[in-house]
């Protein structure tokens, strides 16, 4: 039974590095166009918001929102590395919590007209994931382990 449910973690893990791969790969194409658009993107913060503000400030806006942005990344990975290399339920819960931090996030940069749907949804995927991951892997401790499970059996 215990040699089941570790394969099937197994294959559910690769699922999940699939998913956070992919995610980065979005992540970072959207990074590289917010900088690539950041002039027009200051005009229309200015524009959206009717604000009197100079396109120095706006420009700094937009540079403390990607910074914010690629800092998150930087936790949100290394959590979901930790997750994923320990496979404590503990780590999927602090990850899932990471996830939903980064859920109420993007829907805050929706104020900066930098709402991204593909990444919300794919963090909400991810938040969903780890939770079952949590679930699969405080099941995989209360199993006994393999060895001791064929002596008994």
């Amino acid at each position: 039974m215990s040699q089941e449910v570790e394969f099937l973690y197994s294959r559910h893990e690769r699922v999940f590095m699939l998913l956070l791969f992919i995610q980065f790969v979005l992540e970072s194409l959207y990074a590289a166009v917010f900088v690539v658009r950041m002039r027009p993107s200051m005009f229309e913060l200015e524009a959206m918001y009717n604000w009197e503000i100079s396109p120095k400030t706006a420009e700094a806006i937009l540079w403390t929102t990607l910074v914010i942005q690629v800092l998150f990344g930087i936790v949100y990975y290394c959590m979901a590395a930790l997750a994923i290399c320990t496979k404590r339920p503990k780590h999927f819960q602090m990850f899932a919590k990471t996830c939903l931090c980064g859920v109420v996030g993007l829907v805050l940069l929706a104020y900066a007209d930098k709402f991204n749907l593909p990444i919300f949804f794919l963090r909400l995927l991810a938040y969903i994931y780890a939770r079952f991951l949590q679930g699969l892997t405080a099941s995989i401790l209360l199993l006994p382990p393999a060895n001791n499970a064929n002596r008994n059996g």
